[in-house]
């Protein structure tokens, strides 16, 4: 369902009062557009068989606070969000979503094809592209990196690189990141491969968070039968992080 409303206090009350007896929303999301007009999206499922996208239209239509809605059914179980294109993020970036399982078999084959050499491709890639987005990290953690760590990683699982913490050893010269869900375990490794593209993005997220040149060694890894991988961060010099 897409709404476009007037953006105004008490419009999108007036739409959700309208469906409620009508829909289950499942997610939902609204935002402005700018020029007193705003977007409101979101899945649902009928509460009765006899409502289609149709009547359910003809409900929002009629509102006034409504200019005009479109609502598609789901074809086959598959329910499409045909008004978005993507993913985006709050930061206005598009997003592609690719299996983890297919990813993680692509840098089975980068290893299978160039061997030690396709590691060290995946290290300087995670790298590069960590570094490429230092700017986001930064504003993300402010001056004092150190207290939002758990945020951080908060978001590194909700993106799907796997839920981890991140814990800074007391004299401050290390950091231990432990993944329990990651991504480039998702498919057995016949070339004893490891996460490589995931240690060289820690080195270059917390390195740029620290304004450090760091080093990293991935210690345990689920594919060599540990239950979590775990990546221990250093500063190249051996001093503190912050």
């Amino acid at each position: 369902m897409v709404a476009w409303l007037s953006d105004e206090p008490g419009a999108l009350a007036s739409l959700l009062s309208a469906v409620k007896s009508q829909v289950n929303l499942i997610s939902t999301s609204s935002y402005s557009l700018g020029e007193n007009t705003a977007i409101f999206s979101g899945f649902g499922e009928v509460l009765s068989e006899s409502i289609t996208a149709q009547s359910l239209q003809g409900v929002t239509d009629k509102l006034p606070n409504v200019s005009r809605s479109q609502i598609w059914e789901s074809k086959e179980g598959l329910l499409v969000d045909r008004f978005h294109t993507g993913f985006q993020a709050g930061i206005g970036e598009p997003y592609l979503i690719l299996p983890a399982r297919a990813l993680s078999e692509t840098f089975e084959g980068i290893v299978r094809t160039f061997g030690s050499g396709g590691q060290t491709i995946l290290y300087e890639q995670g790298l590069d592209y960590a570094k490429s987005r230092s700017g986001i990290y930064k504003r993300i953690t402010g001056d004092h990196p150190e207290g939002r760590l758990d945020d951080l990683t908060a978001i590194v699982g909700a993106l799907g690189y796997g839920k981890s913490t991140a814990t800074i050893e007391p004299s401050g010269k290390s950091l231990t990141l432990t993944s329990t869900e990651c991504f480039e375990c998702s498919t057995p490794t016949r070339t004893g491969r490891r996460c490589q593209f995931l240690l060289g993005m820690a080195v270059g997220v917390f390195g740029a968070l620290f304004d450090k040149d760091l080093v990293g060694e991935e210690t345990l890894c689920r594919q060599k039968g540990n239950e979590h991988c775990e990546f221990v961060l250093k500063a190249k010099d051996q001093q503190r992080l912050f």
